[in-house]
């Protein structure tokens, strides 16, 4: 557990959920796997989860530490409305301890460690529909840990008309699991490898909860999913290992769930490893399609393995370079020359979003806050 250096604004307290007292003023927060016995004045793995007089507290509450405004293929999401503008948002902490993370400045931090401004529910909706944005995504650090917000976030979103996204990495116990994603529409669950040793000296956390998500995703729940690998030279980039992850996507949610092969580069902890060599993604992509599936995409790259195909005709659908969606050809959903319906949420964007003013592509949380004028 983690000693709180300097305890929270009082604005920032907000009671948590998936939790219950042990004897001693010790909580228990089964929100995650790791299942944190939290003594008094102490936070959780993930740093934003404290006990304060023997009640557990969730300190990213209305707190974001960043905001920005994304295309929605950043997330990446290559199915779901394609084109349009997505608010991204995260707080301080996580529950995993990537040595690879490419977020660690605001992921490795406590809630005081960063700069945020109070944004409650209801505001962040105000946002999406400020700057045009059809939907809203809980990304940058793991939304997990701030499942609060994001439930308060997606009740207010519904009654607007804005859709919600979860960018995970899945680690989440059944208890909380319907709480939080039965209110979502799609999400990008990270898949980092298919090996238990790589989830347990890289990440400090374990491949099964992961792989039970997938299916919990799949067989319980209407949330759009789509998977994403980051391939780590001589970390995770075995073709044998590539095969199998493919293999298992293929038997247990089937050959559209669309698998996302993206390019590392180094960072945090794990700067002595190259970049991943665009043949890498290549091959695997290759590997993916022989296996079975419909939809692998390469991503943090140029080049076609952006683009979106129907796997009945080979028809181009969906022309992309990096994260822009340069052709679409897709017609309600269908290819445009064998008719094939191609998976996914290819509408839902309400009529009136785009009126609303473009905005810039990045700011900090208050610039974005203070423009509303709420």
């Amino acid at each position: 557990m983690q000693d709180l250096k300097t305890p929270p604004q009082t604005s920032s307290f907000h009671e948590a959920l998936w939790w219950e007292p042990e004897p001693g003023g010790k909580v228990h927060c089964y929100l995650c796997p790791r299942h944190c016995h939290i003594g008094e004045g102490q936070s959780g793995f993930c740093f934003i989860r404290a006990n304060e007089g023997g009640k557990l507290y969730s300190l990213g509450y209305a707190h974001p530490a960043a905001i920005q405004i994304d295309p929605i293929e950043k997330k990446p999401l290559s199915h779901f409305l394609p084109g349009t503008r997505v608010l991204s948002m995260g707080t301080a902490g996580c529950n995993m301890g990537c040595f690879f993370c490419q977020n660690w400045d605001i992921s490795k931090s406590r809630a005081d460690q960063v700069g945020s401004t109070y944004v409650p529910p209801e505001d962040v909706v105000e946002l999406a529909l400020r700057y045009g944005c059809p939907s809203i995504a809980f990304t940058y650090n793991e939304p997990t840990i701030w499942g609060e917000y994001v439930i308060d976030i997606c009740h207010a979103a519904r009654e607007k008309g804005v859709r919600t996204v979860m960018v995970s990495n899945g680690y989440i116990t059944r208890e909380a699991f319907h709480d939080i994603y039965d209110h979502i529409d799609a999400a990008n669950i990270d898949l980092k490898a298919f090996t238990e040793n790589f989830y347990g000296r890289i990440t400090l956390t374990h491949l099964k909860p992961v792989l039970e998500t997938l299916q919990w995703l799949k067989n319980e729940t209407n949330v759009w999913v789509e998977i994403t690998n980051l391939i780590i030279p001589a970390l995770n980039d075995a073709p044998a290992e590539t095969r199998l992850l493919t293999e298992w996507i293929l038997e247990h949610l089937g050959p559209d769930v669309p698998l996302h092969f993206t390019a590392f580069h180094p960072d945090f902890k794990l700067r002595d490893k190259p970049r991943t060599p665009p043949e890498t993604l290549h091959a695997a992509r290759q590997t993916a399609l022989a296996a079975g599936l419909h939809y692998v995409y390469e991503g943090n790259i140029h080049g076609s393995g952006a683009n979106t195909s129907c796997p009945s005709c080979n028809t181009l659908l969906i022309r992309r370079d990096w994260h822009d969606v340069l052709e679409n050809r897709l017609r309600e959903g269908c290819c445009p020359s064998c008719g094939l319906a191609i998976p996914g949420r290819w509408t839902g964007a309400s009529p009136d979003l785009a009126a609303k003013p473009r905005g810039h592509s990045s700011s900090t949380v208050s610039d974005r806050y203070s423009e509303l004028n709420l």
